[in-house]
């Protein structure tokens, strides 16, 4: 059985450590993960490239803090070829919301867990999304401000819920993390 004292989360992220708690972890260390992430360059395919920066931010942690494991994540949101970074204002936001309103678009996640022996494993997980139309008079304050600092511009555990009108995938992936995904790999022979 693995102790939450064995845990450490590449990551200052409330909603992954939350998200751990899943899977019966009650006290989980974060750990700031040195990988610039504004500077990291994604080239084609995508699913390579979000696997390749979760193995970054997991071995800049495991560098550090050997004989832990290690889980690192992150998350992409595309559509039509775009990628949808963090936003940092109210009115990245509602850009964000317009170009999404009405439409589908893909959460992709990219997860390393790296065992205490050192062995690495990772994942790509991919979650469609499809969001209702959003009326102009729906974009409010709240909805605005809850969107800054997240991919896509909205939170699916928060106001960005009330826009969707269906996934097909993985929840907790557009969340922040895959739990189910995560669970396979801990309850793997090889883990």
């Amino acid at each position: 059985m693995i102790r939450s004292n064995e845990i450490l989360l590449a990551s200052e992220s409330h909603r992954r450590k939350e998200l751990l708690k899943l899977l019966g972890f009650k006290s989980i260390q974060c750990c700031k993960h040195l990988i610039d992430e504004d500077n990291f360059n994604y080239k084609r395919p995508l699913s390579k490239s979000i696997i390749r920066l979760a193995e970054l931010k997991a071995d800049s942690v495991f560098s550090l803090q050997k004989k832990k494991i290690i889980i690192a994540g992150d998350t992409l949101v595309i559509r039509a070829g775009k990628i949808f970074n963090k936003v940092d204002s109210q009115k990245e936001v509602k850009s964000y919301l317009k170009l999404l309103s009405g439409r589908k678009h893909f959460v992709y996640g990219g997860l390393c867990v790296i065992s205490s022996r050192g062995k690495k494993f990772t994942r790509f997980i991919k979650t469609e999304v499809y969001f209702n139309k959003i009326e102009e008079k729906e974009m409010t304050h709240d909805v605005l401000e809850d969107g800054i600092g997240k991919a896509g511009g909205y939170a699916i555990q928060n106001f960005g819920s009330r826009f969707i009108k269906k996934i097909r995938g993985c929840y907790t992936n557009v969340v922040g993390i895959s739990i189910p995904e995560l669970y396979k790999i801990f309850k793997s022979p090889e883990f």
